[in-house]
Protein backbone atom coordinates (compact mmCIF):
# COMPACT_ATOMS: atom_id res chain seq x y z
CA UNK A 1 0.00 0.00 0.00
CA UNK A 2 1.20 3.42 -0.57
CA UNK A 3 2.41 5.76 2.30
CA UNK A 4 2.65 9.07 2.56
CA UNK A 5 5.53 10.18 3.38
CA UNK A 6 6.81 14.07 4.97
CA UNK A 7 10.18 15.71 5.40
CA UNK A 8 12.27 12.99 3.79
CA UNK A 9 14.86 13.49 1.55
CA UNK A 10 14.10 11.92 -1.98
CA UNK A 11 16.77 13.75 -3.47
CA UNK A 12 19.19 10.43 -4.78
CA UNK A 13 16.23 8.54 -5.80
CA UNK A 14 16.76 8.86 -9.20
CA UNK A 15 14.34 6.28 -10.69
CA UNK A 16 11.26 8.59 -9.33
CA UNK A 17 13.24 11.93 -10.39
CA UNK A 18 12.61 13.47 -14.36
CA UNK A 19 14.48 17.00 -15.15
CA UNK A 20 11.42 17.37 -18.00
CA UNK A 21 8.98 17.37 -14.75
CA UNK A 22 10.04 20.14 -12.49
CA UNK A 23 6.46 20.60 -10.90
CA UNK A 24 6.81 17.30 -9.59
CA UNK A 25 10.21 16.27 -9.39
CA UNK A 26 10.99 19.68 -7.17
CA UNK A 27 8.46 18.64 -4.63
CA UNK A 28 10.25 14.78 -4.40
CA UNK A 29 13.40 16.46 -3.92
CA UNK A 30 12.34 18.48 -1.23
CA UNK A 31 12.95 21.56 -3.07
CA UNK A 32 9.21 22.91 -2.52
CA UNK A 33 6.01 21.93 -0.98
CA UNK A 34 3.36 19.48 -2.47
CA UNK A 35 2.37 15.90 -1.22
CA UNK A 36 3.96 12.54 -1.68
CA UNK A 37 2.79 9.18 -1.25
CA UNK A 38 5.48 6.05 -2.61
CA UNK A 39 5.49 2.25 -2.52
CA UNK A 40 8.17 1.78 -0.33
CA UNK A 41 10.08 4.68 1.79
CA UNK A 42 13.35 3.02 1.67
CA UNK A 43 13.79 2.53 -1.95
CA UNK A 44 10.41 3.83 -3.73
CA UNK A 45 10.14 2.73 -7.53
CA UNK A 46 6.75 4.22 -7.51
CA UNK A 47 5.78 8.10 -6.40
CA UNK A 48 2.33 10.20 -6.56
CA UNK A 49 3.03 13.36 -6.10
CA UNK A 50 0.24 16.26 -5.76
CA UNK A 51 1.89 20.31 -6.66
CA UNK A 52 -0.83 22.73 -5.76
CA UNK A 53 0.34 24.73 -8.81
CA UNK A 54 -0.71 22.34 -10.92
CA UNK A 55 -3.80 21.41 -9.11
CA UNK A 56 -3.19 17.53 -10.06
CA UNK A 57 -1.31 14.55 -9.47
CA UNK A 58 1.84 12.80 -11.37
CA UNK A 59 2.95 9.59 -11.37
CA UNK A 60 6.64 8.82 -11.35
CA UNK A 61 8.57 5.88 -11.69
CA UNK A 62 8.29 2.65 -13.18
CA UNK A 63 8.47 -0.59 -10.98
CA UNK A 64 9.17 -3.82 -11.83
CA UNK A 65 7.17 -5.83 -10.07
CA UNK A 66 3.55 -5.65 -11.64
CA UNK A 67 2.11 -5.66 -8.10
CA UNK A 68 3.10 -2.35 -7.23
CA UNK A 69 0.38 -1.11 -9.46
CA UNK A 70 -2.34 -2.96 -8.07
CA UNK A 71 -1.55 -1.84 -4.38
CA UNK A 72 -1.55 1.40 -5.93
CA UNK A 73 -4.78 1.35 -7.64
CA UNK A 74 -6.22 -0.52 -4.38
CA UNK A 75 -4.95 2.98 -2.80
CA UNK A 76 -6.28 4.82 -4.86
CA UNK A 77 -9.64 3.75 -4.52
CA UNK A 78 -9.92 2.77 -0.88
CA UNK A 79 -8.53 6.00 0.74
CA UNK A 80 -7.24 8.76 -2.05
CA UNK A 81 -10.37 8.99 -4.13
CA UNK A 82 -12.91 8.64 -0.60
CA UNK A 83 -10.47 11.91 1.01
CA UNK A 84 -11.06 13.74 -2.89
CA UNK A 85 -14.84 13.37 -2.37
CA UNK A 86 -14.87 14.35 1.44
CA UNK A 87 -13.24 17.77 -0.06
CA UNK A 88 -15.92 18.04 -2.24
CA UNK A 89 -13.41 17.33 -5.34
CA UNK A 90 -15.18 14.45 -7.57
CA UNK A 91 -12.42 13.86 -9.85
CA UNK A 92 -9.02 12.48 -10.40
CA UNK A 93 -6.72 14.51 -12.89
CA UNK A 94 -3.12 13.11 -13.51
CA UNK A 95 0.24 12.84 -15.92
CA UNK A 96 2.46 9.62 -15.97
CA UNK A 97 5.96 10.71 -16.36
CA UNK A 98 7.16 7.04 -17.40
CA UNK A 99 5.23 5.25 -20.84
CA UNK A 100 5.66 1.45 -19.06
CA UNK A 101 3.89 3.11 -16.15
CA UNK A 102 1.27 4.65 -18.28
CA UNK A 103 -0.04 1.85 -20.20
CA UNK A 104 -0.11 -0.33 -16.72
CA UNK A 105 -2.13 2.55 -15.48
CA UNK A 106 -4.61 3.29 -18.35
CA UNK A 107 -4.91 -0.25 -18.66
CA UNK A 108 -5.95 -0.66 -14.87
CA UNK A 109 -8.02 2.15 -15.49
CA UNK A 110 -9.53 1.01 -18.58
CA UNK A 111 -13.38 0.94 -17.28
CA UNK A 112 -13.29 4.13 -16.34
CA UNK A 113 -14.53 7.52 -18.79
CA UNK A 114 -11.07 8.40 -18.84
CA UNK A 115 -10.73 12.05 -20.63
CA UNK A 116 -7.66 13.42 -22.02
CA UNK A 117 -5.82 16.17 -23.28
CA UNK A 118 -2.59 17.12 -24.39
CA UNK A 119 0.27 19.26 -22.29
CA UNK A 120 2.90 21.33 -23.97
CA UNK A 121 6.07 22.12 -22.39
CA UNK A 122 8.44 24.51 -23.41
CA UNK A 123 12.01 25.87 -21.89
CA UNK A 124 13.76 29.17 -22.58
CA UNK A 125 17.46 29.98 -21.11
CA UNK A 126 18.55 33.12 -23.06
CA UNK A 127 17.65 37.32 -22.03
CA UNK A 128 15.13 38.85 -23.95
CA UNK A 129 14.95 42.67 -24.92
CA UNK A 130 11.99 43.64 -22.86
CA UNK A 131 8.90 45.90 -24.07
CA UNK A 132 8.82 49.01 -21.50
CA UNK A 133 4.63 49.89 -20.57
CA UNK A 134 3.68 52.91 -19.60
CA UNK A 135 0.40 52.26 -17.66
CA UNK A 136 1.64 49.65 -15.60
CA UNK A 137 4.51 49.08 -12.70
CA UNK A 138 6.64 45.93 -13.29
CA UNK A 139 8.11 44.85 -9.53
CA UNK A 140 10.50 41.73 -9.24
CA UNK A 141 9.14 40.31 -5.68
CA UNK A 142 11.74 40.42 -3.27
CA UNK A 143 12.08 41.36 0.75
CA UNK A 144 11.32 45.33 0.39
CA UNK A 145 8.22 43.98 -1.58
CA UNK A 146 7.23 41.25 0.81
CA UNK A 147 7.31 43.75 3.47
CA UNK A 148 5.41 46.87 1.68
CA UNK A 149 2.70 43.39 0.74
CA UNK A 150 2.78 42.59 4.56
CA UNK A 151 2.29 46.29 5.74
CA UNK A 152 -1.10 46.49 3.59
CA UNK A 153 0.16 48.69 0.44
CA UNK A 154 -1.88 46.36 -1.82
CA UNK A 155 -5.79 45.42 -1.73
CA UNK A 156 -5.33 41.78 -3.05
CA UNK A 157 -2.14 40.58 -1.42
CA UNK A 158 -3.37 37.24 -1.21
CA UNK A 159 -3.06 36.96 -5.28
CA UNK A 160 0.75 37.16 -4.79
CA UNK A 161 1.06 35.49 -1.56
CA UNK A 162 -1.02 32.93 -1.79
CA UNK A 163 1.25 31.41 -4.79
CA UNK A 164 4.12 31.73 -3.15
CA UNK A 165 3.19 30.49 0.52
CA UNK A 166 1.43 27.06 -1.09
CA UNK A 167 4.72 26.13 -3.08
CA UNK A 168 7.15 27.60 -0.95
CA UNK A 169 6.04 27.52 2.06
CA UNK A 170 7.77 30.79 3.56
CA UNK A 171 8.93 33.74 2.14
CA UNK A 172 12.68 33.09 2.87
CA UNK A 173 12.54 30.01 0.94
CA UNK A 174 10.82 31.61 -1.72
CA UNK A 175 13.97 33.96 -2.05
CA UNK A 176 16.47 31.28 -1.70
CA UNK A 177 14.78 29.43 -4.62
CA UNK A 178 12.92 31.27 -6.69
CA UNK A 179 11.91 34.35 -9.01
CA UNK A 180 8.51 36.03 -9.11
CA UNK A 181 7.46 39.49 -11.26
CA UNK A 182 4.19 41.67 -10.30
CA UNK A 183 2.24 44.31 -12.31
CA UNK A 184 1.29 46.61 -10.12
CA UNK A 185 -1.96 49.88 -11.16
CA UNK A 186 -2.04 52.23 -7.87
CA UNK A 187 -3.08 49.49 -4.96
CA UNK A 188 -3.89 46.60 -6.64
CA UNK A 189 -1.49 44.02 -8.06
CA UNK A 190 -3.04 43.33 -11.56
CA UNK A 191 -0.86 39.98 -12.99
CA UNK A 192 1.81 37.85 -11.41
CA UNK A 193 4.13 35.48 -12.54
CA UNK A 194 5.72 33.44 -9.94
CA UNK A 195 7.95 30.27 -10.20
CA UNK A 196 6.12 27.51 -8.04
CA UNK A 197 8.91 25.38 -8.37
CA UNK A 198 12.54 24.19 -8.99
CA UNK A 199 14.33 20.89 -10.05
CA UNK A 200 18.44 21.59 -10.60
CA UNK A 201 18.21 24.71 -12.57
CA UNK A 202 14.85 24.52 -13.91
CA UNK A 203 12.05 26.41 -12.28
CA UNK A 204 7.97 25.99 -14.05
CA UNK A 205 6.25 29.62 -14.35
CA UNK A 206 3.00 30.12 -12.78
CA UNK A 207 1.38 33.13 -14.88
CA UNK A 208 -1.85 35.12 -14.57
CA UNK A 209 -3.58 38.35 -15.30
CA UNK A 210 -6.47 39.58 -13.88
CA UNK A 211 -9.28 39.79 -16.23
CA UNK A 212 -9.80 43.17 -16.87
CA UNK A 213 -6.24 43.75 -17.46
CA UNK A 214 -5.37 41.10 -20.27
CA UNK A 215 -4.69 41.42 -23.74
CA UNK A 216 -2.70 44.37 -23.08
CA UNK A 217 0.66 42.84 -23.32
CA UNK A 218 1.48 42.27 -19.65
CA UNK A 219 1.63 38.43 -19.52
CA UNK A 220 4.51 38.18 -22.36
CA UNK A 221 5.96 41.94 -20.41
CA UNK A 222 6.30 40.13 -17.39
CA UNK A 223 7.84 36.68 -18.77
CA UNK A 224 10.40 38.70 -20.72
CA UNK A 225 11.39 40.27 -16.95
CA UNK A 226 11.28 36.63 -15.49
CA UNK A 227 13.54 34.73 -18.13
CA UNK A 228 16.20 37.75 -17.91
CA UNK A 229 16.05 37.46 -14.07
CA UNK A 230 16.63 33.56 -14.39
CA UNK A 231 19.12 33.67 -16.83
CA UNK A 232 21.19 36.16 -14.49
CA UNK A 233 21.00 33.40 -12.13
CA UNK A 234 22.26 30.65 -14.00
CA UNK A 235 18.45 29.22 -14.10
CA UNK A 236 16.25 27.90 -16.66
CA UNK A 237 12.42 28.93 -17.31
CA UNK A 238 9.50 26.94 -18.25
CA UNK A 239 6.18 27.12 -19.45
CA UNK A 240 3.74 24.11 -19.56
CA UNK A 241 0.25 24.61 -21.12
CA UNK A 242 -2.66 22.44 -21.82
CA UNK A 243 -3.64 22.05 -26.03
CA UNK A 244 -7.10 23.93 -24.91
CA UNK A 245 -5.84 27.20 -23.52
CA UNK A 246 -4.69 29.40 -26.68
CA UNK A 247 -4.06 32.22 -24.98
CA UNK A 248 -1.13 30.97 -22.83
CA UNK A 249 0.53 28.93 -26.31
CA UNK A 250 0.25 32.24 -28.17
CA UNK A 251 2.52 34.38 -25.24
CA UNK A 252 4.82 31.49 -24.85
CA UNK A 253 5.09 31.17 -28.29
CA UNK A 254 5.37 35.29 -28.74
CA UNK A 255 7.86 35.50 -26.42
CA UNK A 256 10.20 32.88 -27.95
CA UNK A 257 10.31 29.87 -26.21
CA UNK A 258 11.65 26.62 -27.63
CA UNK A 259 8.97 23.37 -27.45
CA UNK A 260 10.25 20.88 -25.55
CA UNK A 261 7.76 18.28 -25.82
CA UNK A 262 4.12 17.39 -25.58
CA UNK A 263 2.26 14.45 -23.41
CA UNK A 264 -1.28 13.85 -22.62
CA UNK A 265 -2.52 15.09 -18.94
CA UNK A 266 -5.91 12.43 -18.08
CA UNK A 267 -8.65 12.90 -15.74
CA UNK A 268 -12.21 11.21 -14.80
CA UNK A 269 -14.50 11.05 -12.51
CA UNK A 270 -14.45 9.38 -9.32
Amino acid sequence: MMEQIFNTDLSECTNILYNDSPSYSGIVAGECKGYIWVDNIVNPTLALVYSFAVGGFSIMGEPNDASVYDDFIEFLRKKLFVELKSKGINYFEFSVESKGTENHILKLFSNESMNQEDEYFYRKSCSNEIREMDQYNIIRVDQEFITRLQAGKYDNAEFLSERLLESWGSYEQFFRKSVAFVATLEKSIVAVIVGTARYQNVIPIDIETKEEHRKKGLASTLTQYFVNECVDRGLVAQWDCVDSNIASRSTVEKVGFTFMKKKPYYWFGI
